[in-house]
């Protein structure tokens, strides 16, 4: 087995330093967009609007439209989304905000998941 040689201008501290920033920077993993969830249970049917919607929890991270076949008639869907795990699975968390629109641009239906 080959040892690794440092350079001269790298002290061996800073090649530990650097292997450990390395180990720090990909032990994590994430996907989405974190978003504020204080407002999840405020939403109603019929109530908000996209702009009092985009005003608490942002720019979704996903729209869909037209949504076809919908049982209520809603005509678009926003997706907040948002999963994060560090090294090795020992945490995670995950929540996603899915929120339906109708033709006037009123919630709809929407559906609010965290673990």
């Amino acid at each position: 087995m080959r040892s690794l040689k440092v350079s001269s201008g790298m002290t061996r501290w800073g090649f530990a330093g650097l292997l450990l920033a390395g180990w720090v920077a990909f032990g994590c993993a994430s996907a989405g967009r974190d978003f504020d969830t204080t407002h999840a249970a405020d939403i109603e049917k019929g109530v908000q609007d996209k702009a009092q919607i985009r005003s608490w929890f942002g720019e979704p991270y996903q729209v869909a439209m037209p949504l076809s076949g919908h049982p209520l008639g809603c005509m678009e869907r926003w997706t907040y989304t948002y999963a994060y795990s560090d090294r090795g699975g020992a945490r995670t968390k995950a929540k996603t905000l899915i929120i339906d629109f109708d033709a006037n641009g009123k919630v709809c239906d929407h559906a609010f998941v965290k673990q």
